[in-house]
């Protein structure tokens, strides 16, 4: 169980920034914008074309839509495609389109608006029922939740990541593609993954807990976890993606080993600053201290840590109250260990049992989505089923209580956590 979820830190991601880390993200919005889109596994864009840059592209994102409506022929696809830098094999070769014969059709999980509107009908009864395996267990996770014992840290906030997180989205991947419920990732020009995409519409992804953003440094994990609605995380490992997103410049044109220099700097430099936050965030985890007992415990200089503690502070994963610092936020170490196994192991047991009962039903009731009709298998296209289904469930446990409210925090959407990897082995 432990192993499986080491393994999953990398599955949600879009492209590598950090040495490991995974992310789920929608497209950057334009005005020409037809879809927003993600992968399963992770990819970079250190050579073009990549996923992120195909997709961006108005005149792909319109072509894919129409080869959402049925095949096309070469024609069709050079004339669609006449004014792009991308190219059909470049689709071909990125597995997003495929060739029968002399028609090509659509070949990766894509989500109409029709379909959007079917998913959420169809899974809220089904995430009802997930929501409810859960609580039938909701005693034995309430006391297993007891014995976290920091003062200023909310134990819904620990059963959201624990269970809404770690179990759910991290554990529920492993257990459905070990069970052949879904296709894992598979190897693509710039990586390993399996891709997705959604047509804009006006269906709502707020209060779908089913987001996971992680960064792992030096054995120190950071997340990020609530819904996809497009709000700004402030936390992280999010600040960090952002941090990195540094503009490419004209002289970055004429000069790319500089554009590349640049960002190894302040990649090398940040990694060390979240590499410090999280060993202070792990050190408040044994109690709350003051800036001068972190410095000796840390072998850290007064002031880098007076530093770092004020961005800790600013961000809201601490607080100070004179001069004493303690957590805000979950942060889970070995000390944790026992009561994250059990309820890792409860959360485990209850979609495996749930998963058997309902599997065949779920697939019956969306066995006409636009990429099923494609001929796309169905397993290709359950890990973001998976994600509704979890995702929805998890709002149904927050409304029921077990969990907190990530809308009730100043930065509205999504709770952060931080997690010592040896609680995994």
């Amino acid at each position: 169980m432990v192993t499986t979820i080491r393994q999953l830190v990398l599955i949600i991601a879009v492209l590598l920034v950090f040495s490991r880390f995974t992310e789920a993200q929608a497209g950057r919005s334009t005005p020409q914008q037809l879809l927003k889109w993600g992968i399963v596994g992770s990819s970079s864009c250190d050579s073009k074309p990549c996923y992120n840059t195909i997709m961006s592209d108005p005149a792909v994102q319109q072509l894919l839509l129409d080869l959402a409506e049925g095949p096309r022929d070469r024609t069709a696809l050079e004339k669609a495609l006449q004014h792009s830098e991308i190219s059909p094999t470049d689709l071909l070769r990125f597995g997003l389109i495929r060739q029968d014969g002399d028609k090509y059709g659509l070949n990766f999980p894509l989500f109409t608006a029709r379909d959007q509107r079917k998913i959420q009908q169809v899974t809220d009864r089904y995430a009802t029922s997930l929501a409810d395996a859960i609580l039938a267990r909701r005693p034995e996770i309430e006391t297993n939740l007891l014995s976290y014992d920091a003062p200023g840290v909310n134990r819904r906030d620990v059963a959201l990541f624990v269970l809404g997180c770690a179990s759910l989205d991290w554990d529920g991947l492993n257990i459905t593609a070990a069970k052949a419920y879904r296709r894992a990732s598979v190897p693509r020009p710039d990586g390993v993954y399996v891709p997705y995409a959604e047509e804009m519409s006006d269906v709502s992804t707020e209060r779908i807990y089913e987001g996971s953003h992680n960064n792992i440094q030096d054995g120190i994990e950071f997340t990020s976890f609530g819904d996809d609605a497009g709000r700004a995380r402030i936390m992280l490992p999010d600040l960090g993606y952002s941090a990195l997103a540094l503009p490419n410049t004209v002289g970055d044109n004429r000069y790319p080993d500089f554009y590349v220099a640049r960002k190894a700097l302040v990649s090398a430099s940040l990694n060390r600053t979240i590499t410090d936050l999280g060993r202070i965030m792990l050190a408040l985890r044994d109690g709350q201290m003051s800036s001068e007992t972190l410095s000796r415990r840390l072998s850290l200089s007064a002031e880098d840590v007076d530093r770092l503690l004020k961005v800790l502070v600013k961000i809201e994963y601490v607080s100070e109250v004179d001069g004493q610092y303690r957590l805000n936020i979950p942060v889970l170490t070995k000390r944790d260990e026992a009561m994250t196994k059990q309820l890792l192991a409860i959360g485990h047991d209850q979609m495996e049992s749930w998963l058997a009962a309902n599997y065949s039903d779920l697939k019956r009731d969306l066995g006409d989505l636009t990429f099923v009709r494609a001929g796309v298998p169905y397993e290709e296209g359950f890990t973001m089923l998976w994600h509704y289904v979890f995702g929805r469930a998890n709002q149904k446990l927050v409304e029921a209580g077990l969990f907190s409210d990530p809308y009730a925090r100043k930065h509205p959407g999504a709770i952060p956590a931080v997690t010592d990897l040896d609680l995994l082995k």
